[in-house]
């Protein structure tokens, strides 16, 4: 009587998980922590960590590790950060013993595979602009071809997920070149990351304190501005949303490894407040 109680109830589990796997239970507004049962990863690692979502999101897990309470840990309790040149931030490394930074040219990628393991959650924040590299290959190398790169990688060192930045309009087939690239990027991730979870966020036009000033993107706040507002519906997406809000989303994301899935606007702002 007893085994057959427990084979019933092991049964019964996997049944229940394998249901939960191929639902996919979206929209992810729907999630909550009382939801989401499964181990949270520790150790989150940043590509991209001087960028503007990059840069909240270490600023926000820095401040998740320095200011818990001590009846619980954060879900995230080290972070590493992979530049090329080190971070400038320089004083805030040197105050958090919690974050180390790692320089790498990404070329020989068995320099850094001792960073991916099971408690990892991989963060991609990188891209560039036409103007700093107007060249389409190095464009692409650094828009599609790093991040599957790291994908790759996180692949092979059994990750726990991915959460990866790309933009509105992202689609392999766009005839567009920025929005083709964001969308071949996408789908490289996705192919080449299957142990884990892959978040993909898309956001429209990012808010938030930029180290250099772009005249296309100041001119797109004020359009914004008065046009957010009028944005409801299916065309919500499309609104401009903060750099924090991405970032705080992502760590919501992976420190509660919610189902694979495509973040907009609505679920973004969602997962921002959750955290």
């Amino acid at each position: 009587m007893h085994n057959c109680l427990t084979l019933g109830l092991r049964y019964a589990s996997i049944r229940f998980d394998t249901l939960r796997k191929l639902c996919n239970p979206c929209p992810a507004e729907a999630l909550s922590n009382s939801q989401i049962t499964v181990p949270m990863p520790k150790h989150a690692l940043i590509f991209g960590s001087t960028g503007l979502i990059g840069t909240q999101l270490l600023h926000e897990l820095a401040a998740s590790i320095s200011n818990h309470n001590g009846d619980s840990a954060p879900a995230i309790t080290s972070v590493t950060l992979v530049n090329r040149r080190p971070h400038p931030d320089n004083h805030l490394l040197q105050q958090n013993e919690h974050i180390t930074e790692q320089l790498f040219d990404f070329s020989a990628w068995s320099e850094v595979a001792s960073l991916f393991t099971p408690e990892t959650s991989v963060f991609i924040c990188l891209g560039t602009t036409r103007k700093k590299t107007p060249d389409k290959k190095q464009y692409q190398y650094i828009d599609r071809d790093i991040p599957v790169a790291i994908a790759k990688a996180a692949q092979e060192g059994g990750c726990a997920n991915i959460q990866v930045v790309s933009a509105i309009g992202a689609d392999a087939t766009s005839n567009v070149f920025y929005n083709r690239t964001k969308g071949e990027m996408e789908e490289g991730v996705k192919k080449a990351f299957t142990c884990g979870q892959t978040v993909i966020f898309r956001p429209a036009l990012l808010l938030g304190n930029r180290t250099e000033t772009r005249l296309g993107e100041r001119i797109g706040e004020i359009i914004f501005n008065i046009a957010d507002p009028f944005l409801r519906g299916s065309a919500t997406k499309y609104r401009s949303i903060e750099s924090r809000d991405v970032a705080r989303a992502m760590i919501f994301a992976a420190s509660q490894n919610v189902p694979a899935t495509t973040a907009y606007f609505d679920t973004i702002k969602s997962w921002s407040k959750a955290l």
